[in-house]
């Protein structure tokens, strides 16, 4: 048994090395590669990295897929804590997971060029460097402590597309906006949480208009696309829109919904979610979008979902 750590990507996953299977990792590793073979033919396959903690592992991973004459993104490569920081040495700053660009070029203005001038540095200085811990966090999994980071909470839903050439017009960059925003909030819904905004973006030829609007702590479609409307009345008249994206932000736990004094809502809300809560039970029901509010009109005639690296997408996102 090897136990899933975290599911990083729809195309990486961490797991824990059980005691009996450390003194041995590489054998572990063509076991798996096997495993995979023998269930799903040669086409997939993968690349193994072992290491003291995810971050190294990583790391290892990557090195792997070029060594020892294997084709890329098949290695399998350990970093063994008795053998490091060796291998950690070859690698270059942008190598590391966690160091972009821009980090590369702070790091270089402090006077940090090389993996052994970040492992030398302070954990505090690179919290500073960073301007938050993740720095700090980064220092001790390269030097191997196992450092697990904490999972971050959900801040919004959103989705995004480029219109075809076709349908880039006011008219349908707002037919598709509703479209994308329903399944946004379909899938808040699913995960149990309530909207306090809506966010539009469009992207045009030279330039970009955004705006967002408050919401009153709700997940129903009648109360969201009410505010896209509101939104897309301040939206440019006559545009040539090549993307347009949408979101709901500052969300909060559908079962702890504060009521507002002022607004007096709850009996409108309530009949609302029924309405919602039916229209996703019989589009559950039949596998597709069989019903929904106003328009549902595709842009370019397609409506699926699209394959995400940071989430494994439900079936749902695909109606």
């Amino acid at each position: 048994m090897l136990p899933i750590d975290a599911v990083k990507s729809i195309d990486e996953l961490t797991c824990r090395v059980q005691p009996s299977d450390r003194a041995a990792p590489l054998l572990l590793g063509e076991r798996i590669k096997k495993r995979i073979h023998d269930n799903l033919g040669p086409t997939i396959t993968c690349s193994i990295g072992f290491a003291a903690n995810r971050q190294l592992a990583k790391m290892a991973c990557k090195a792997g897929k070029k060594t020892g004459g294997e084709k890329y993104g098949d290695g399998n490569m350990v970093w063994h804590p008795a053998n490091m920081p060796g291998p950690l040495l070859a690698m270059k700053l942008s190598d590391v997971p966690g160091i972009g660009h821009s980090m590369e070029m702070r790091l270089l203005r402090v006077g940090i060029n090389s993996i052994e001038g970040l492992l030398a540095a302070q954990p505090k200085f690179l919290r500073k460097v960073w301007n938050n811990v993740s720095g700090e966090r980064l220092w001790y999994a390269l030097q191997g402590y196992d450092v697990q980071t904490p999972p971050s909470g959900r801040s919004m839903y959103g989705h995004g597309r480029v219109l075809p050439p076709e349908s880039r017009s006011v008219k349908d960059a707002k037919a598709a906006s509703r479209l994308l925003l329903v399944k946004a909030a379909r899938r808040m819904r699913r995960d149990q949480w309530n909207a306090g905004g809506v966010s539009l973006y469009l992207a045009m030829r030279g330039k970009s208009w955004g705006a967002n609007t408050w919401l009153p702590a709700v997940h129903d479609d009648h109360a969201i696309l009410a505010a896209l409307e509101r939104l897309w009345a301040d939206a440019p008249p006559r545009a040539w829109i090549i993307q347009v994206h949408v979101t709901l932000t500052d969300l909060t736990p559908a079962a702890e919904r504060q009521l507002d004094i002022l607004l007096n809502d709850e009996g409108q809300r309530k009949k609302a979610e029924r309405v919602t809560d039916a229209i996703d039970s019989l589009n559950r029901r039949y596998g597709k979008t069989l019903v929904h509010i106003g328009e549902w009109i595709p842009p370019g005639e397609f409506a699926g979902g699209k394959i995400s690296y940071t989430r494994i997408p439900n079936a749902e996102d695909f109606w």
